[in-house]
């Protein structure tokens, strides 16, 4: 095996240059590393720098039966990175492929390569004074457009959806053959205007699966409103989540929250503006009841905050705030925030930054503000996301439980030895089924001995998303045996009680189908016919588990 490969390490050098493939074993654990507990390594690390270059990847691994597990950026942290689902594989990172093809201001999109991160693409719109917006998550600004969106990734803006807004895809197939959805004429006007194109819609094979590798893609682009505020309402009352939950949905179907809404837990808005309490544990391993509400009140949150934004012409937003506030202020405060409220609150705190340290001058702001520093430091960072301006000051949270310091910037929570672990599951958009969804999961963390963490996600006005933190710290390992204890256990019980998963871990793919193996089954035979030697990403999402003929895995 060794000998087989080292000759198409030899290959794929001439195929894209000396410097375009790595095989030495401590790079490679260097630039496959996670912020997760799974440990899978690569047998080579490429880079190749255009689709004909990865068809080239692809023939030469075709010839050597060779795996390849593609990547975009690499920064799926939490999930498993750029980790293949078993070991040997080759791994395909495809940073260099990063050209903004084209922006059309007319018609609002823009064709990029999977290279192209959310921080190129926002800065290129700013620098030209084109205004649209991308809209982008909260993590990494050096993040891949394409890969979130082929993940099934959601932002903040009214284009939060961002496989949605995908409109056009090309890509290169196990055996280099380069294709382009949409069918119709090679010069076809309307490939990233018109998503289904003419025939069979096949985009959705490449996403969340191994089926190709997407080379290029349409990417809509929101046109800059008007108008824009951002709303936020805090919910002291624990026991009104679930009317809370159904008064936004009823806002969302009647169209005023077009927008993706965050409703954010204590403990997840803890670890964005402070390392972990331990402190506080008296003992435990997690923290009391009574320890967190300490915690809240000297921090001056809620159990539980809701943000989202408003967008559209000035008139549209007026009317948005006096729905949202008549909808929402029985649960709590609402306030709206725009740009000049954002410029005062950011003079507001550098005045309060300056002073805390003198006698009774931080009490007297916390006062006025019913907010305390960390807590008005956070929203300047926060308010620009929803805007389309990516930034790294959420993602930081992933350090909460980490016993080295915080970057400010250049974040990169897997190269800090970070630890944590993402469960994501699926819920229908009503107060009954996300109290459940709590009921269910609160024991199983407690029981490993962790605080749930965790964000509800409106995917759009009939469903959410439990996105929940497994924080741990990496260099206990007794600790983190119990993440992964927890991680199995809790993925089980929501999918048992109906809740799916939204998304899942590189190391989880040989049991996400288990409940649909008629699904598997059908995607395996599509897959055989696609990729007759299980060439690309076998076992990812389940697909190419069990068919015959694969590649070195």
């Amino acid at each position: 095996m060794e000998e087989h490969l080292s000759d198409a390490v030899s290959e794929l050098r001439q195929a894209i240059g000396e410097v375009n493939v790595i095989d030495a074993a401590a790079e490679i654990a260097r630039r496959t590393r996670d912020i997760s507990l799974w440990n899978r390594r690569g047998a080579a690390v490429v880079y190749p720098g255009s689709a004909q270059e990865v068809a080239r990847v692809m023939q030469i691994a075709s010839r050597h039966r060779l795996a390849v597990w593609p990547f975009s950026m690499g920064k799926n942290w939490g999930y498993g990175a750029t980790m293949p689902y078993r070991d040997g594989a080759l791994i395909m990172v495809l940073e260099r492929l990063n050209r903004i093809i084209e922006v059309n201001q007319e018609l609002a999109y823009a064709v990029i390569e999977p290279g192209v991160t959310q921080k190129q693409l926002n800065d290129h719109l700013k620098s030209a004074n084109i205004p649209l917006w991308v809209d982008c998550t909260d993590s990494t600004p050096q993040g891949s457009i394409i890969g979130n969106a082929l993940e099934r990734g959601v932002g903040y803006t009214r284009y939060w959806d961002h496989f949605g807004h995908l409109c056009g895809l090309e890509v290169v197939l196990a055996g280099g053959e380069i294709i382009r959805t949409g069918g119709g004429p090679a010069n076809s006007l309307t490939w990233n205007t018109y998503k289904w194109g003419t025939g069979p819609y096949i985009d959705g094979l490449f996403s969340q699966a191994n089926f190709g590798i997407v080379t290029k893609a349409g990417i809509w682009l929101m046109p800059e409103p008007q108008a824009f505020n951002c709303f936020i309402c805090e919910l002291h009352d624990e026991t009104r989540l679930s009317p809370l939950v159904d008064a936004l949905r009823r806002l969302a179907l009647d169209g005023i929250l077009p927008a993706n809404v965050h409703i954010v837990s204590d403990l997840l808005f803890t670890a964005q503006i402070m390392p972990y309490p331990y402190n506080l544990l008296e003992g435990g391993t997690y923290l009391s009841a009574d320890a967190r509400s300490k915690l809240r009140d000297r921090l001056r949150i809620a159990p539980w905050t809701v943000t989202g934004g408003l967008y559209g012409t000035r008139v549209q937003v007026r009317a948005m705030r006096r729905a949202v506030s008549a909808a929402l202020r029985a649960f709590g405060n609402v306030r709206f925030i725009d740009d000049r409220k954002l410029r005062f609150l950011d003079r507001m705190t550098a005045i309060w930054n300056r002073t805390r340290n003198f006698p009774l001058l931080p009490d007297l702001f916390a006062r006025l503000s019913n907010s305390s520093l960390e807590k008005a430091q956070a929203i300047p960072h926060v308010y620009p996301i929803l805007k389309g301006i990516p930034g790294e000051y959420i993602v930081r949270f992933a350090y909460f439980k980490s016993r080295g310091p915080r970057p400010v910037s250049d974040v990169d929570p897997a190269r800090d030895g970070a630890g944590m672990l993402w469960v994501a599951a699926l819920s229908p958009l009503t107060g009954k089924h996300t109290g459940r969804l709590l009921e269910l999961c609160e024991p199983i963390f407690h029981k490993h001995g962790f605080d749930l963490s965790l964000a509800f996600l409106m995917v759009n006005a009939r469903s959410v998303m439990a996105l929940m933190q497994i924080f741990f710290d990496k260099e206990n390992a007794a600790e983190g045996q119990r993440a992964l204890a927890l991680y199995d256990e809790v993925i089980h019980a929501t999918a048992k009680a109906g809740f799916p998963q939204y998304r899942t871990s590189v190391a989880f793919s040989d049991r996400i189908m288990e409940e649909a193996p008629e699904l598997q089954r059908t995607l395996d035979a599509m897959r055989r016919a696609i990729d007759p030697y299980n060439l690309i990403a076998p076992g990812r999402y389940g697909v190419g588990l069990n068919n015959e003929n694969s590649g070195i895995r």
